[in-house]
């Protein structure tokens, strides 16, 4: 079996890293394979079947024995010009062995395999480059390359490993995507490719040391989410696993997962002791990795932090940085969770002034890694994109074919037509006659259509820059007020909150209630403004905003989206969010209802937007009565036509409001 992947010691950030399987409990790696393939190359079998086994050889002494790895190595490059793939197969292994001393030229080896394996159609070739491109993403994921990590995963070793038809390094490679999301706090998506990265693996020969690192991944995002269906389950399965594989898995990795699952179930004892043996069997297991031990004290920080013993969850983060230090590898969301838990440690110690400091550290890293995760969803969507074009290159292989066959049965029928053409022709003439007759006429008929598109032109583009002046200043307001007065107000709070410490004051404690009350409305008046998750995440994600913020006790307010909102441009995103907007806010002022229903779908380039009510409704000849009642509707009404849609109201007095809406895209 080709290389694992070698990102095992070093792959997971702040909350998971992984344990080697060495120690007192634990045999050396891989020394069932080893003992086997020495055996093997002694026997009389091909000359590419001896080289391969002696790569496989080297690969699985890196684990444990670097001196006998790369003697191994040597040993295999001696075959490099004997068949086909030996020159691709050897840079492969070689560049496997260098990762752990020289990623650099990893990196320019693991290409170079790459290029010439692609010069060969067969099995093994496909398998040995779904192996590299592997590792290749994995040591651009020790540079903290994670967009071009993602994309050699997705774009090539995902397809390639499928082509090769090897579950196991499907699961591999499905693991690693889902270890970025992961890494990303992105756990919904990350929880989807690591769940099918279990199901790949359990089809075939899998690595005991990569599954752990699976469920000890799951572990934590199930949790993360209040998943507590799927967390038992998943659990369940790691208690089988663990039995199945009791003496080749590190005892320090029990204990930690056992330490995580405890924290967040709330037993916070049983999880500092589970923690505590954990650091304690990984030194006895002889782990030669300090960011292995590094990460278990900030483990142990959450622990205490959600214990409220803030002293020592200080003592232990103090531990994690100043180790993080001498740490070969370190990754970018190391240092956002390292501002994070000393945020509220520092709240809970009540040093509001450092807390202040670290929380203007966080937001800096947080819009980087806001950044960094729209840059991913991008890419997201270009692979679904490059995927249909796939499917439609497809489709119109198919058609051509069709077309060639309809060419065929065609030519058998022009002598037939030529005839009906020579009839066609005297009628033509004739009507041509008449279409000249009528010709003058269309032409005037032609030039005022034409006056009045130039006029509707005219008010389209004074409409659309009235518009796109709203929106324009509505964004201005919307950074104005959260960069300007809301750091201002958030400052005075933690002034305020030093005075308070040191000058108790009831009026005081009223005066943060209306201080907190303001910073509230200002995120609010803020959001509503122009709403950050439509311009990061999109429409969908800021409907839902829109719809959570907006819903009460009174009012409950449901929202259904169906379609592909990605083809929309910011724009149109923006006119139909703002006409959403206002049929909600019209519906909520007016209605009185108990319950309103949002709808919206794309479909063939077209957006239906329908808005149901319960509420008392109102009669059909209303807004024409009182225009100053549908002032909303009248906005509606203007972005609508802007976007050349359809609008239709039905109501009722007592039977409630529906508003439908079509518009083309």
């Amino acid at each position: 079996m080709l290389a694992r992947c070698k990102i095992l010691p070093f792959l997971l950030l702040c909350c998971l890293l992984v344990f080697s399987a060495k120690g007192e409990q634990v045999k050396r790696p891989y020394q069932t394979e080893i003992d086997s393939l020495e055996k093997l190359i002694k026997t009389n079998i091909t000359v590419e079947d001896k080289a391969f086994n002696i790569f496989e050889l080297s690969f699985y002494y890196s684990f444990s024995d670097s001196a006998a790895a790369h003697n191994y190595l040597k040993q295999g490059l001696l075959y490099k010009n004997e068949f086909p793939i030996a020159h691709g197969m050897g840079k492969v292994y070689e560049g496997l062995f260098y990762m752990d001393y020289d990623l650099p030229k990893a990196i320019s080896l693991f290409e170079e395999a790459d290029a010439e394996l692609a010069k060969f159609d067969g099995i093994k070739a496909k398998w040995l480059r779904a192996k590299l491109l592997n590792n290749l993403a994995s040591a651009y994921q020790w540079q903290d390359k994670h967009i071009r990590m993602l994309e050699i995963l997705v774009n090539k070793a995902l397809p390639m490993a499928k082509e090769a038809k090897d579950d196991v390094i499907t699961g591999n490679i499905l693991y690693k995507i889902g270890l970025n999301f992961w890494n990303n706090l992105q756990y919904g998506e990350a929880n989807k490719y690591l769940i099918e990265s279990l199901e790949y693996l359990n089809k075939g020969k899998y690595d005991p040391l990569t599954m752990n690192e699976v469920y000890k991944l799951l572990v934590v995002s199930l949790n993360a989410m209040d998943d507590g269906k799927k967390s038992e389950e998943v659990m369940s399965g790691y208690e089988k696993f663990i039995k199945k594989h009791k003496g080749e898995l590190p005892l320090s990795d029990y204990h930690f997962v056992y330490a995580v699952y405890n924290r967040f179930k709330q037993n916070y004892d049983l999880s500092l002791s589970h923690m505590d043996k954990a650091i304690e069997n990984l030194k006895k297991e002889g782990v030669d990795n300090p960011r292995t031990l590094t990460s278990l004290y900030y483990q142990r920080a959450l622990i205490n932090l959600n214990k409220e013993d803030f002293q020592a969850a200080f003592r232990d983060l103090n531990v994690y940085v100043e180790r993080r230090m001498d740490v070969g590898y370190s990754f970018f969301q190391d240092s956002l969770n390292i501002a994070i838990a000393y945020v509220k440690i520092y709240e809970g110690l009540k040093d509001y002034k450092k807390a202040m400091e670290w929380v203007k550290k966080k937001d800096i890293l947080q819009d980087t890694m806001y950044n960094r995760r729209i840059r991913e969803s991008i890419m997201d969507y270009e692979v679904k994109y490059q995927t249909l074009e796939k499917e439609s290159e497809i489709l119109s292989l198919k058609t051509e074919r069709e077309k060639t066959e309809s060419d065929i049965k065609n030519t058998r029928i022009i002598i037939a037509l030529v005839a009906i053409i020579l009839l066609l022709i005297g009628y033509f003439l004739f009507k041509n006659h008449q279409k000249n007759k009528r010709l003058l006429q269309q032409q005037e008929i032609n030039n005022n259509q034409k006056l009045l598109e130039e006029k509707q032109k005219q008010k389209l583009m004074s409409l659309d820059a009235m518009l796109h002046g709203e929106e324009k200043e509505r964004n201005r307001l919307s950074r104005d007020l959260h960069d300007g007065l809301g750091s201002v107000l958030a400052s005075i709070k933690y002034k305020i909150l030093d005075s308070q410490l040191s000058n108790p004051n009831d009026k005081v404690d009223s005066i943060l209630v209306d201080m907190d009350y303001a910073i509230s409305e200002m995120r609010r008046i803020s959001h509503n403004l122009m709403p950050e998750s439509l311009r990061r995440f999109g429409l969908e994600i800021s409907l839902g905003d829109l719809c959570k913020s907006l819903q009460n006790s009174q009012t409950k307010i449901e929202l259904q989206l169906y379609g592909q909102f990605n083809i929309l441009s910011q724009e149109q995103q923006t006119h139909i969010y703002r006409i959403i907007q206002e049929l909600i806010y019209n519906s909520l002022k007016h209605s009185e209802a108990k319950h309103i229903l949002v709808q919206c779908s794309v479909e063939d380039n077209v957006v239906f937007i329908t808005v149901e009510d319960d509420g008392k409704g109102f009669r059909a000849n209303q807004l024409k009565d009182d225009p100053k009642d549908g002032v909303g509707l009248t906005n509606v009404k203007i972005r609508v036509n802007y976007l050349h849609g359809k609008l239709d109201i039905r109501s009722e007095v007592g039977k409630g409001t529906s508003i439908d809406i079509e518009i083309m895209v």
